[in-house]
């Protein structure tokens, strides 16, 4: 008998708790790559800005694995800082911050998914404040 069409035949979860845990996992790396490119940048830096976060949060493989990329950028640019060691705490975590064996959505525009996202925004940012 096939699976009902509403699984993950890959992890035999429901693609719905798939992309609700991908999306606040999504908020979680926003969180940390936005706390890095500020320690890298200053207070001014390009995903603190009210507008890049609401494109973000609605497709965030299209904006956050550029700033993936980025990342090793913003620890050294942290690092001359004078802001190396919480840069480095923030850098580490961001492994852990991206879904396993799966691409970063592509679209979040559900009004309940894009509070999955803040969500993990706002857990990433209490975490962040506890470790450095």
């Amino acid at each position: 008998m096939d699976e009902p069409a509403h699984r993950n035949h890959r992890t035999g979860t429901s693609m719905a708790r798939d992309i609700e845990a991908d999306s606040y996992l999504c908020g979680r790396l926003y969180a940390a790559l936005a706390e890095l490119q500020r320690l890298g940048t200053g207070e001014h830096h390009s995903l603190g800005r009210q507008e890049t976060l609401r494109k973000l949060a609605k497709e965030p493989s299209k904006h956050l694995i550029d700033h993936l990329h980025k990342a090793g950028k913003y620890l050294v640019d942290a690092g001359r800082r004078g802001q190396g060691s919480p840069a480095a705490t923030v850098f580490r975590s961001l492994p852990d911050l991206l879904p396993t064996g799966r691409e970063l959505p592509g679209c979040l525009r559900d009004a309940s998914l894009q509070e999955r996202f803040q969500a993990g925004i706002t857990a990433q940012r209490a975490e962040i404040a506890k470790a450095v």
